[in-house]
């Protein structure tokens, strides 16, 4: 019997290390490695940062070539040689070389199929053009490089920037966004999922959503490419299949990959119920002399019932050196995959590992979870920003079932240690006992992991009850809302119906309450409203429940926009920070202002500490690292009579120039003449929509501008009539089906008659020809009136922007009392 000649079909991650780990553990074993690419061995994760300019040395991502292997480890590798038949009968593939075309048979004894994944091919009109591209290997990266630099070229020429359109908002797709960007590309990425970041659950995704949306990316969520086609002026154009058109000097397909499993299929081999290639625990298939890793097979979940595809190079490689361990004549065995990941997004990070939350629900799998929004490192070093953790923890062993971090610094090694606690079977009791480095620059004495365990600890004990985000508004029907932040906070935005009672209040004002009736507590990250919860249970408060992970969590479940603020293109984070000190031009002292490593409330606290010390037409620059600031910090300066001056992206966080405002004479107001009407639009009856727009466009007729603030069923006048269709809550879609859509379905305030009345108001007002009211809101439109739609009644009602008919402004209480302070007259409709 001669020597074991071992045929790996596929190079890169998987088939490169099964070679390698087989020639370490065989010496005259014959080992052929067929790759249909013209790279055996190469670092495709590295790919994007070598468009990006990252990476500016080509050669570092090839790992190995075929000479390498010859030399190092007498391994046969054959280059631009696809397989093209498997006989696992006679043990004999067939194989084709890609240049010549010439075929020839290749006999094994041992075969490993590591084929991995293809990207998924759109079958959309257009999506053969040129200028279309995906990434998968050198020769994909050396193509995307060229045509960006030529695109780059020659939109230089013609005065704009280069236009980059990315299908899909995977890791690829977000790290090909951040290095279209860093090459001064406008990017706008396109995903069919509600998020960017589908591997993640939403609420921890959109603190990166936020992020990149920050940094100049234009994202389109909820939709999908639809087709492509030339642009008139040359180019390329996308057209999306919300109606939506995007114009484009290079467009990048990065929708997914399907696992590479013909060979397999055709030769008989089993596969699994997700469509890859079935193992078992030594990756060896349903026939006995072959074995297969990477992407193309199935393996056991860490926490999930069933088989998963998990095309993650990290598995790969751990699945190759096992089949390569067996081939060889061991017993080593994989026994699962977790899938854990990460990604990097300018300046932040994020990823998970186990269970998302959307898993265990579709499964049917009992968990609870926890929120947190704990610093990377001690908060008094500098450099450290908040990270969003989400833990998920089986209800009655506390066993860990992932995990997910967003966040800046810090967010690897926590993930990494939650990765390695679930691999061991570890428990949320586990996290509050793990020692873990400590430092200032590193982290802090109660690691995020630990304080992770404390929390679910304490649900786990009873010593804390949580409401969630996700359960709004029904977890408080019936309850006292309490919002124990500082009014500062509470004045910037708070839960609609939330009272305002400061945690040092507390006790002194909580003996007054009825005990009996629930109370749900919230503050911004959690804390506080722990410490709130302690103090009621023990007062005797028999239903008490805090919101986990405060109401940081809250608004990214609920994906709240900020009042008074209008995200806008970022400079490319690449770029030079700003002299922002030396740009202010005020009347008075310049002072920077240093918040680094405060999270909330901490920076707006000092800020306006600092702010009350200084005159009117002072400045301050303020450096903050809480990415919540860019949300906070125009409201608050709205709100307290100060001016915004600017606002970019710095680190985690952000640098802002505040101009302190100064007060006015208490006859300002009576000695100008204000020509403004503004008005609210609370009510949804035609009738009285009706009056409003006669006095408004009677008021436009005198010259004087108008302002319309429609809220809650007012805002119905304004819905279309069929608006595109989107994936909506439960809890929307029944408020969609109650309410009218559009000014055309209003009801009477009076003699509705189901219906009939409108019918028959309608009839004599154009029997006395009286404008309709689409009519009176379109003259109003064309006469100047700002017709403003409230953020927090669409977000409560589940209204989006697509629903509302073109040319509605968006805006919040801020921007009505703006214009309600200059104006005359304010009417309540």
């Amino acid at each position: 019997m001669g020597p074991l000649k071992i045929v790996i079909v596929g190079g890169v991650a998987g088939g490169a290390s099964v070679a390698a780990r087989a020639r370490r553990l065989n010496e005259s074993a014959e080992i052929i490695v067929f790759e249909r690419g013209g790279y055996v061995s190469f670092a495709n994760c590295g790919l994007p940062y070598h468009i990006g300019g990252v990476i500016s040395d080509r050669s570092r991502l090839l790992l190995q070539t075929p000479e390498s292997l010859r030399d190092s480890l007498d391994i046969d590798v054959r280059i631009a040689t696809e397989v093209v038949a498997l006989d696992a009968t006679a043990k004999t593939v067939t194989v084709r070389e890609v240049d010549t075309g010439r075929e020839y048979v290749e006999t094994y004894d041992a075969l490993a199929l590591c084929q991995g994944a293809d990207p998924l091919q759109l079958p959309l009109p257009g999506a053969d053009l040129p200028g279309i591209h995906v990434l998968r290997n050198i020769h994909d990266m050396d193509e995307i490089k060229a045509s960006l630099e030529a695109a780059l070229v020659a939109a230089g020429s013609l005065g704009r920037p280069t236009r980059a359109v990315v299908i899909g908002a995977g890791y690829i797709g977000i790290e090909m966004a951040e290095n279209l960007r860093h090459r001064g590309a406008e990017v706008a990425v396109v995903e069919l999922a509600d998020q960017i970041l589908p591997p993640l659950d939403k609420d921890v995704s959109l603190p990166v959503e936020q992020h990149i949306r920050g940094r100049g990316v234009d994202l389109h969520l909820g939709t999908a490419a639809a087709a492509f086609a030339r642009a008139p002026g040359g180019g390329l154009r996308v057209e999306l299949n919300n109606g939506a058109t995007l114009d484009a000097d290079l467009v990048l397909l990065s929708a997914g990959v399907r696992p590479n499993v013909s060979l397999a299929r055709d030769a008989g081999l089993e596969l699994g119920p997700r469509g890859g290639i079935a193992v078992d625990t030594h990756m060896r298939t349903s026939d006995a002399a072959i074995w297969a890793a990477g992407d193309a097979v199935e393996t056991p979940h860490t926490v999930l019932p069933g088989s998963w595809l998990t095309p993650l190079a990290g598995p790969a490689n751990r699945e190759a050196r096992v089949a390569a361990e067996n081939i060889c004549g061991r017993d080593t065995e994989y026994l699962s995959t977790q899938g854990t990941s990460i990604v990097k997004a300018f300046e932040m990070a994020a990823g998970g590992t186990g269970a998302t939350e959307r898993q265990l629900e579709k499964l049917g799998v009992e968990y609870r979870a926890v929120h947190l929004h704990p610093s990377g490192h001690a908060g008094y070093y500098p450099g450290t920003a908040a990270m969003h953790m989400k833990v998920l923890f089986d209800p009655e062993t506390g066993a860990i079932l992932g995990a997910q971090i967003a966040g800046f610094d810090g967010v690897d090694k926590r993930l990494d240690v939650l990765a390695t606690c679930i691999r061991l079977g570890a428990t949320v009791h586990d996290l509050e006992s793990l020692e873990l480095a400590y430092a200032p620059p590193f982290g802090s004495a109660k690691d995020p992991v630990n304080m992770a365990g404390f929390v679910a600890t304490n649900v786990l004990k009873g010593d804390l009850v949580l409401w969630y985000a996700q359960d709004f508004p029904a977890a408080v029907e019936g309850a006292r809302i309490i919002d124990v932040r500082t009014p500062e906070e509470y004045g910037i935005w708070h839960i609609p119906g939330a009272e305002n009672v400061p945690l040092g209040t507390l006790r002194a004002q909580c003996p007054s309450w009825d005990a009996s009736r629930p109370v749900r507590l919230y503050c911004a990250v959690g804390f506080r409203s722990y410490l709130a919860y302690r103090i009621l249970v023990q007062l005797g408060f028999s239903d008490v429940a805090t919101l986990s992970g405060g109401s940081t969590t809250f608004r990214f479940w609920h994906d709240l926009e900020p009042v008074g603020f209008e995200s806008r293109p970022a400079e490319i984070h690449y770029a030079e920070a700003l002299d922002l000190v030396g740009a202010a031009r005020g009347t008075g002292e310049v002072v920077d202002l240093d918040c680094t490593g405060l999270a909330c409330p901490g920076p707006i606290m000092r800020l306006a500490q600092r702010m009350d010390e200084l005159e009117p037409g002072d400045d301050i620059v303020v450096h903050v690292s809480d990415p919540g600031f860019a949300q906070d910090a125009p409201a608050w300066a709205g709100s307290k009579g100060h001016e915004l001056l600017a606002l970019e992206p710095e680190g985690p966080g952000y640098v802002a120039t505040i101009r302190k405002g100064g007060a006015r004479p208490a006859d300002a107001r009576t000695a100008a003449k204000l020509d403004q009407v503004s008005f609210v639009v609370f009510s949804g009856d035609m009738d009285k929509l009706l009056a409003a727009f006669i006095i408004a466009n009677g008021a436009i007729a005198m010259g004087q501008k108008v302002s319309m603030f429609f809220t809650f069923w007012g805002l119905n006048a304004l819905r279309r009539e069929n608006p595109p269709k989107q994936k909506r809550r439960t809890l929307d879609r029944m408020f969609g089906m109650m309410m009218p859509s559009g000014p055309e379905k209003l009801p009477l305030s009076q003699m509705n008659m189901l219906g009939m009345g409108p019918a028959m108001i309608k009839h004599v007002m154009k029997q006395h020809s009286v404008q309709s009211v689409p009519e009176l809101m379109q003259a109003a439109r064309e006469g100047g009136a700002r017709l403003i739609g409230c953020t927090m009644t669409m977000d409560l009602l589940g209204i989006a922007e697509s629903d509302l008919i073109d040319g509605i402004e968006l805006g919040g209480v801020a921007t009505f009392l703006g214009e309600a302070d200059k104006s005359g007259t304010t009417l309540f409709i």
